[in-house]
C-alpha cells in the first residue's frame, strides 16, 4: 500500500473510532472534551493537515515507518499520536506540558481501543530527560499548532539539540509571511492583552477571562505591594512576553536599579503570563533559521494547503488558493 493510501485509511479508521466514541462519558476535563468536539464536528479540517502532515513525515523517515520512531510533540487530547499508530509506526511517544491532557489522553487512546506507547509530561527538558532516560532515538518529532505557543523557543531548540538527529516538522498556521493571517493574528494578540476573552487565562486547571495585562499586573501588586500604581502600570506593559517568574525578576530589577533592561520585541505579541504560551506567536522566521544553525539544526521553510471545512463560499476560496499554491509553489 502506497503513503497516501495508508494514511487515508488510518484516517478513515480512526474516524470510524472517534465516531463511536460517547465523549460526554469520558472522565476527562473540560478542555479535552471540548477539545475533542471539536475535532469530531470538524474532522476533515483537522484530520486533512495532519495527513499532509503525516505525509511529510513519511517523506523524512530514513527508516520504514515500522522500524521508526514517531513523536507528537504538544499533543493535546492525543489525535495525531493515534493516527501515526494507526499509519504502522513501531513507536509512538505522546507529549504534552500539561499533565491533565496527558491524563485524558491515556484514557482516550485506551477507550479508543488504540496503544500509545509512551506518555510524557513536562516542557523540552523533560521531554529530553525522559527520552534520554528511556534510551530511545526518536526518528521524527512533530507538532501541530505548537511552535507558535511555545514559551522561550530558542530554549527549545537548545534543549531538543540534545537528542541524536530527528528530523523536525513542525506545522502552523500562523504564517507571519501572509498578510491576511498576520492582521487576524495580531487582532487577537490585542485582545488578549488588553480585553480578554472566553478561557484567555490559564492558571493551573482554571481558566479566566481577564487580560493579560491585568493578570500581570495583579501579579505585579502581590508579589511587590510597595510598588506605586504607576510603577505597576509601566512595569505590566513592558513585562508583555513574560510569564510570571521572568515578571518577578523584572521588577526585583526594577527596584535594585531603577530601571529594566528586558525590551518587548514586537508591537503585538504576547503570552499568558501563567504558563507562557504565547497567542499565536508571529515568529521571526529568519532570525529563527540563524539561531537553528547555530545549534547544528537545519530550518526549511515549506507551504501547505488551505483545509476544507463546512462553509461553502470559503471552501471555494480555499480552493481557487490551494490550486494557486500548485501551479505557482509558494
Amino acid at each position: 500500500m502506497d503513503v497516501i493510501s495508508l494514511i487515508r485509511y488510518a484516517v478513515n479508521n480512526l474516524q470510524f473510532k472517534l465516531n463511536s466514541l460517547d465523549i460526554n462519558s469520558l472522565e476527562i476535563s473540560e478542555l479535552s472534551r471540548l477539545s475533542l468536539q471539536k475535532y469530531k464536528e470538524n474532522f476533515n479540517f483537522y484530520f486533512s493537515s495532519y495527513s499532509r502532515l503525516l505525509q511529510r513525515a513519511f517523506e523524512k523517515l530514513n527508516s520504514p515507518a515500522d522500524r521508526s520512531v514517531f513523536v507528537d510533540y504538544g499533543g493535546g487530547c492525543g489525535l495525531l499520536s493515534m493516527l501515526a499508530k494507526q499509519a504502522g509506526f513501531k513507536t509512538v511517544i505522546y507529549n504534552d506540558i500539561n499533565g491533565s491532557s496527558v491524563s485524558d489522553a491515556k484514557l482516550i487512546s485506551k477507550e479508543i481501543g488504540i496503544n500509545i506507547d509512551h506518555f510524557i509530561t513536562g516542557e523540552a527538558e523533560d521531554f529530553v530527560n525522559r527520552i534520554e532516560l528511556l534510551n530511545i532515538s526518536p526518528d521524527i518529532i512533530c507538532a501541530f499548532d505548537v511552535v507558535e505557543h511555545i514559551y522561550d523557543l530558542e530554549r527549545w531548540i537548545r534543549t531538543m539539540s540534545r537528542l541524536p538527529n530527528p528530523q523536525y516538522i513542525l506545522m502552523t498556521g500562523a504564517n507571519p509571511k501572509n498578510p491576511v493571517i498576520t492582521r487576524r493574528l495580531k487582532k487577537l494578540q490585542l485582545i488578549s492583552e488588553y480585553k480578554g476573552c472566553e478561557n484567555n487565562v490559564r492558571y493551573d486547571d482554571m481558566f479566566l477571562n481577564t487580560s493579560f495585562l491585568e493578570e500581570r499586573e495583579k501579579i505585579l501588586k502581590i508579589g511587590f505591594p510597595q510598588l506605586k500604581e504607576a510603577e505597576v502600570a509601566f512595569l505590566a506593559n513592558d513585562t508583555r512576553g513574560l510569564r510570571k517568574e521572568d515578571i518577578e525578576t523584572v521588577a526585583q530589577e526594577y527596584l535594585e536599579k531603577g530601571e529594566i533592561n528586558y525590551v518587548v520585541g514586537h508591537p503585538t505579541n504576547t503570552c499568558d503570563p501563567y504558563t507562557g504560551s504565547w497567542t499565536e506567536r508571529l515568529i521571526d522566521l529568519k532570525s529563527l533559521g540563524t539561531f537553528c544553525e547555530s545549534n547544528n539544526m537545519t530550518m526549511e521553510i515549506t507551504n501547505s494547503f488551505y483545509s476544507y471545512n463546512n462553509k461553502r463560499f470559503l471552501n471555494f476560496v480555499k480552493f481557487f488558493l490551494n490550486q494557486m499554491i500548485k501551479i505557482l509553489g509558494q
